[in-house]
């Protein structure tokens, strides 16, 4: 009984240790989806998105209604580094989902143009892991300007 137990908990703790090791890659994908925003770098944003990727964002309208945009993957690129205002992007609080080669990432998030704060919301990644990277597959997130909580990132750098 006790090397049954022995063997279960090894099996149990390696299963765990490796969706650790995958979550710790998908937030590093996040991550790095935040820093391609921040730095323009199409290269780096196209590296960590699938091509044909879908993406879509909601914004409040009154009387509880959204407006929803949809990106294709040129648009997307297009609108997240394009020359222009200084953005930046910040999440915390992330919960990841891992089952074997797909992944969702969640997180609350405050955006800033040219240092102000513009909205918060939610962002929504779906990944998949192709040859061992975590790629976006399509991203969603809200668009809200009121009831944002405070970060607790603090102020921007």
């Amino acid at each position: 009984m006790r090397s049954f137990l022995f063997v279960l908990a090894v099996a149990l703790s390696h299963h765990t240790f490796g969706q650790s090791d995958d979550e710790k890659l998908v937030r590093a994908t996040a991550e790095q989806f935040f820093l391609a925003i921040e730095t323009k770098d199409r290269a780096l944003l196209k590296s960590i998105m699938v091509p044909g990727s879908l993406n879509i964002s909601t914004q409040e309208l009154q009387n509880d209604q959204a407006k929803i945009t949809t990106l294709n993957y040129a648009s997307m690129i297009d609108l997240l580094t394009g020359a222009g205002n200084e953005k930046k992007e910040r999440a915390w609080d992330e919960t990841i989902l891992v089952q074997g080669h797909i992944a969702v990432y969640w997180a609350p998030y405050d955006f800033h143009v040219d240092q102000k704060f513009t909205h918060c919301g939610i962002d929504s990644f779906q990944l998949i892991k192709k040859e061992g990277r975590w790629l976006i597959s399509n991203a969603s997130w809200t668009r809200e300007t009121l009831n944002c909580p405070t970060s607790p990132l603090g102020p921007i750098d």
